[in-house]
C-alpha cells in the first residue's frame, strides 16, 4: 500500500494556490498539485480534490494492482468503473468514482440501429479515440465552465498513476498510437518550464477519481418504471441537444451516462418545470461539437 507524505501539503495548512511552485503543474488548462508516493506513484490533485485530499489518498482505496476494498462496479459501465466509499471527517456517505483510464485502447463505439446521423458523424465516431486522463479532465473543465449549473457533472478530484509497471498488451494499449497522445501533450507542455512538464508514463496505468453523484442511471430508471420508453428516448435526445448547444458531444451517448434521482415522497423522478433533471457522468469520449472546435 503506497503512502504519501502530505503533512507539508495539508489543505488545512495552505490553500491550493499557496502550494510550492515545484509541485505545481498545468496540463491542457487544468491546474494540479503533483504529489509523489514513497513507492514512486504520482497523484495529480485538482482544485476540487485539494480540500478532500485526506479522503482521496490511494492508501484508502488502492493497493498493489487494484482496489484495496470491495468497490461496487457501476452497472452498464463498459470500462472498469467503481463506486468506493472512503472516510471523511464530516461526511458519513462520502464516496469516489474510481475509473481506470482506457486511453490508447481501441474505442469500439456502437451506433444504435434507430440512431439517425449523417456520414460525417459516422466517420467521426468510427475514428474516435478515448481521451487521455488529462484530456478528459480538461474537456470536463471546459464543459463545466460553459454549462454552469445547467448540466451537473461529477467533480474531477485527482489522477493517480500507481508505480507498478506493465507492457502495453497488459493494459490493452495499442503501441502504435502512443505518438499521437505524446504529440498532443507535448504541444501543450512546450509552454511550461522544463522541470514542470508532464509526460505520459506508458508503462503505468492511470486512475481517475471523481466525486460520486447520488441517483440511478436513466436506463435503470426505465427498468424500474420511472420512465416509459418514449420518455427515455426523449430524455436522452434532450440531453444530447443540451450538450451540443453548449458546443460539446459524447460520442457514445447513451442513457447509462445520465443520472436521474427518484424522489421517495412522490415516487417520481426529481424534475423542474416539468423536465426531468439529469446529470452527465461519463466523459472519456466527450468531444467538442462540431468537430472543427476540437482545439481549445
Amino acid at each position: 500500500m503506497e503512502r504519501f507524505e502530505h503533512r507539508f501539503h495539508h489543505p488545512h495548512q495552505r490553500s491550493f494556490d499557496q502550494a510550492p511552485a515545484a509541485l505545481r503543474r498545468r496540463v491542457f488548462g487544468v491546474d494540479y498539485i503533483q504529489l509523489r508516493g514513497k513507492q514512486s506513484g504520482e497523484l495529480f490533485v485538482t482544485r476540487h480534490g485539494w480540500p478532500v485530499l485526506d479522503s482521496i489518498l490511494p492508501s484508502h482505496w488502492f493497493v498493489g494492482e487494484g482496489l484495496s476494498k470491495v468497490g461496487r462496479q457501476l452497472a452498464g459501465a463498459t470500462g472498469a468503473v467503481y463506486r468506493v466509499a472512503v472516510p471523511h471527517k464530516r461526511r458519513e456517505q462520502f464516496a469516489l468514482v474510481v475509473k481506470f483510464s482506457r486511453f490508447a485502447q481501441e474505442a469500439l463505439v456502437s451506433i444504435a440501429p434507430d440512431q439517425v446521423m449523417d456520414w460525417e458523424e459516422r466517420d467521426r465516431i468510427a475514428s474516435s479515440e478515448f481521451l487521455s486522463p488529462f484530456e478528459e479532465f480538461a474537456h470536463l473543465k471546459r464543459l463545466r465552465a460553459a454549462a454552469g449549473c445547467s448540466i451537473p457533472t461529477k467533480a474531477p478530484l485527482a489522477i493517480y498513476s500507481p508505480p507498478t509497471r506493465y507492457l502495453d498488451w497488459q493494459l490493452g494499449r495499442r503501441s502504435h498510437r502512443r505518438w499521437w497522445y505524446d504529440r498532443v501533450l507535448g504541444e501543450d507542455q512546450a509552454a511550461q518550464p522544463e522541470g514542470a512538464r508532464v509526460r505520459y508514463a506508458w508503462e503505468r496505468m492511470y486512475v481517475l477519481l471523481y466525486r460520486w453523484i447520488d441517483g440511478i442511471d436513466a436506463e435503470t430508471a426505465h427498468l424500474q418504471g420511472y420512465l416509459t420508453e418514449p420518455e427515455l428516448r426523449h430524455l436522452s435526445e434532450d440531453a444530447r441537444q443540451a450538450l451540443r448547444r453548449l458546443g460539446w458531444d459524447v460520442l457514445d451517448h447513451k442513457p447509462r451516462h445520465l443520472i436521474v434521482r427518484p424522489c421517495p415522497r412522490s415516487g417520481c423522478l426529481v424534475s423542474r418545470r416539468g423536465r426531468t433533471l439529469w446529470a452527465l457522468v461519463d466523459y472519456e469520449l466527450l468531444v467538442p461539437y462540431p468537430a472543427a472546435a476540437a482545439r481549445p
